[in-house]
């Protein structure tokens, strides 16, 4: 299968916001690029922009070749006549629905409009998952290989149905707070990756169940929100 992970880094007003999205970037490629996120090849398979032109965007139509793509928005957004923006770059905003692409399979994960916090409070926090899958999870008996990862990865992602899903870390008119959205997907995916057994874990439970831990987490003033279809394999369980 191929398959491709777009991270597009928008405008950051100041270093430690800079700082901040970076952090966030890495852990989306430590997940990724583990066994537990399906393998994905660094130098082969991601394409990473900090603060595009709007004209790099426009180059980007090798990727519709794949038959799975991941894109991944971290930055500042918004809402304008109850339609989400994002801002690209420090003169350039857009509409992430801009960001159109022929694959059958799209998954797109918008990390937006969130709270100015503590980053090194944050991300010392959020750290303490990568080492536990970075390599594989912890050791059991029997874990699967990384050849046997992928080859799970690829073959629920074939049996999957085609669609677009958006996943965005809050509702309209809402803010995202000190990461919450991220900090529940990943926690929840390493728990199946290290707990759970039987393969592939699509994204709509997981996101479900993060949905649940934010709305908790925020005493309901952030409400993630699906759009779209598909089931997508998200987590590769250890075992």
């Amino acid at each position: 299968m191929n398959k491709s992970v777009l991270i597009i880094k928008g405008f950051s007003k100041t270093e430690e916001e800079l700082f901040t999205d970076r952090k966030i970037i890495q852990l989306y490629i430590d997940f990724f690029t583990s066994n537990a996120g399906g393998c994905f090849d660094l130098d082969t398979e991601f394409f990473i922009y900090e603060d595009p032109e709007l004209e790099i965007l426009q180059k980007l139509e090798f990727l519709n070749k794949n038959d799975y793509l991941i894109v991944i928005l971290v930055g500042h957004g918004a809402t304008k006549d109850g339609v989400q923006i994002f801002q690209l770059n420090e003169e350039t905003i857009i509409h992430p629905g801009q960001l159109q692409f022929d694959c059958k399979r799209q998954l797109h994960i918008i990390e937006s409009c969130r709270n100015i916090f503590s980053s090194t409070i944050e991300i010392d926090r959020l750290n303490h998952f990568i080492p536990k899958y970075k390599y594989g999870g912890i050791i059991k008996e029997k874990t699967l290989t990384r050849e046997e990862s992928l080859q799970i990865f690829n073959d629920a992602l074939r049996d999957s149905s085609e669609g677009v899903i958006y996943l965005f870390a809050c509702s309209v008119d809402e803010k995202a707070i000190d990461y919450f959205f991220l900090r529940e997907l990943i926690t929840r995916s390493v728990h199946i990756h290290e707990y759970f057994s039987g393969g592939a874990y699509g994204i709509s439970n997981i996101f479900e169940h993060t949905k649940e831990k934010v709305m908790e987490l925020s005493k309901k003033r952030q409400n993630p929100v699906k759009i779209g279809f598909g089931n997508f394999p998200f987590v590769i369980t250890i075992t």
